[in-house]
């Protein structure tokens, strides 16, 4: 009934709920799959050895940022598979860590990265860390790069619309992940940091709109938005740059400037998000990328329609967290531990 449903009305009701005019096509399925810890990344020593061939790799650093014994716990303990599937007859990375061997279903988590086409592509090093940790906490965390991330090597790999038909590839994550070993789908948890904070609104204002009509579909139980940017207008006024990755990446962005920025602001449609889910908003006070304020402004929204939520604001913290990662980490699990399981 789940997958049935994802293959009809589900592409109409996303449409609707992101107010896109394109086309959606579902049936995503897994087409190939690869062990993470491979080639060069087969051993701790193999991944060093080919960082230590890039320029300015400072070897002290990296073992101090992530010691051999993380490297061998994740491996000894963790799956990691990356993996192609279709959307949209589209080929596209995702990748999915999990515990070995469970003994019972495991919730699900979605990870939304950030950046945009290439830039922010989750990296081996990048699953090792907090992907890992929240996988070892006993969830299958699932993820995808997003359609236009891997077309320098992927054919038909699509175009990165920052939050348009690229959502899809989001959701079809759910579907795949409710046909892997050990996951419980029904329990669902969206974690997105900076641009994947705006991918996990749009995909849970989708998900609410079709259990407004069915219950089809699992609540999303919790997000988590790291870094995350709600409002687009204040962002651009804010970091007016970003302008240049809009008429690239926004499909008809100058005629449907005001329809893109607010279908992509969560703070405009705040009363389409689910219920249900609780909200958990983590922010550096010193971010230059995200202003710190658009975690407080969407915080009071919150409050506002009653919805469940906490903010974190890290002082001197930067968009990556990079001082604040133990307790980043901390509450991050503290919260899928109270509110998913």
């Amino acid at each position: 009934m789940f997958h049935t449903f994802l293959n009809s009305r589900w592409q109409v009701i996303l449409m609707i709920a992101l107010n896109l005019t394109l086309p959606f096509s579902a049936n995503a399925a897994i087409t190939q799959s690869k062990d993470c810890f491979r080639g060069p990344f087969a051993s701790y020593q193999q991944w060093i050895d080919m960082l230590s061939a890039k320029k300015n790799f400072d070897l002290t650093k990296f073992q101090l940022d992530f010691p051999q014994e993380r490297y061998d716990r994740n491996k000894a303990t963790l799956d990691c598979k990356s993996f192609l599937y279709q959307v949209d007859d589209l080929n596209i990375e995702g990748y999915y860590l999990a515990p070995k061997n469970s003994s019972k279903p495991l919730p699900v988590v979605v990870f939304n990265r950030g950046g945009n086409g290439p830039y922010g592509y989750v990296t081996f090093g990048k699953k090792m860390k907090l992907i890992a940790d929240i996988a070892a906490q006993g969830y299958l965390v699932i993820g995808s790069q997003y359609r236009g991330s891997s077309s320098g090597r992927i054919k038909n790999n699509g175009w990165d619309e920052f939050g348009g038909a690229d959502v899809q590839d989001v959701i079809e994550l759910i579907d795949i992940a409710s046909t892997l070993p050990n996951a419980n789908a029904e329990k669902i948890a969206l974690v997105g940091w900076s641009r994947g904070v705006m991918q996990s609104y749009l995909v849970a204002k989708a998900i609410a709109a079709n259990r407004s009509n069915t219950h089809d579909l699992p609540n999303i139980s919790a997000i988590v938005a790291i870094s995350g940017v709600t409002d687009e207008n204040k962002a651009l006024a804010w970091r007016p740059q970003m302008e240049k990755m809009y008429h690239k990446r926004v499909p008809n962005f100058e005629e449907n400037r005001a329809q893109v920025l607010t279908s992509r602001s969560a703070s405009k449609w705040v009363e389409k998000l689910p219920k249900e889910t609780a909200y958990l908003l983590l922010h550096g006070e010193n971010d230059k990328r995200v202003n710190v304020e658009q975690s407080i402004d969407f915080q009071q929204q919150l409050d506002k329609h009653g919805l469940t939520n906490k903010l974190v604001v890290y002082p001197q913290g930067n968009h990556a967290l990079a001082k604040h990662r133990k307790e980043m980490t901390g509450e991050v699990s503290s919260w899928l531990a109270t509110y998913l399981k």
